[in-house]
């Protein structure tokens, strides 16, 4: 979560947890305001009522029509889950489904992305996420991502950018989470997924300003 934010992703606050044994993370709620419960939609809720498919085109889409238009905001939202949909591709996420991702409803009935709130390698390396990213369907590749680009209203080369600075963020991944407290051998474990050449691959080379 603190390295997606790093990405210029916003993320629900979280603050770890000792157990006795082992620990746990808390994660702050985002529909709470002083108390009283925001109107918010899972985008399993909101694409079904739009009648459109589970994907990350489909949900910038959706928030293209029906996003806060202030300041043009839903358009900052649609890069936004550009970047998160990158980052969970990079680290492994693969536990991205419509559930966890959500829309706060503001009160003229408009959707805001919600801070993302559950961000985390799955260490599975299906290949696939949950949702579809792109032409080539739900393949876990940056070029299946910058495939439908222009749906998160991001040109070509704005998206290969995008998705660098994201990747050069993944690339400091150990770092970070050596800096968290994360145990070296459970660091080694996710580095069997995270930097396998099917993914380390990616991120150099979309590092480097390439496109795949």
């Amino acid at each position: 979560m603190t390295l997606a934010q790093k990405a210029a992703i916003r993320v629900a606050p979280t603050m770890p947890v000792r157990l006795t044994h082992g620990h746990a993370v808390a994660v702050k709620r985002f529909d709470r305001d002083r108390g009283l419960r925001l109107h918010s939609l899972s985008a399993r809720v909101a694409l079904r009522a739009a009648a459109e498919r589970f994907g990350y085109p489909e949900l910038a889409q959706l928030l293209r029509r029906r996003g806060v238009t202030e300041r043009d905001a839903y358009v900052n939202h649609m890069r936004e889950l550009f970047r998160r949909m990158v980052f969970n591709i990079l680290i492994d996420n693969t536990d991205d489904h419509e559930k966890n991702h959500a829309l706060l409803v503001t009160d003229s009935q408009q959707y805001e992305l919600s801070p993302a709130y559950d961000v985390l390698p799955s260490g599975q390396a299906l290949g696939f996420q949950q949702m579809r990213v792109g032409e080539q369907e739900a393949d876990s590749t940056i070029a299946n991502a910058l495939s439908m680009s222009l749906m998160f209203s991001l040109g070509k080369d704005d998206a290969v950018s995008e998705a660098g600075a994201v990747a050069r963020v993944v690339g400091g991944w150990k770092e970070h989470f050596k800096s968290c407290g994360v145990t070296s051998g459970d660091i080694d474990l996710y580095a069997e997924q995270i930097d396998r050449p099917f993914l380390r691959d990616q991120r150099s080379e979309i590092q480097a300003g390439g496109q795949p």
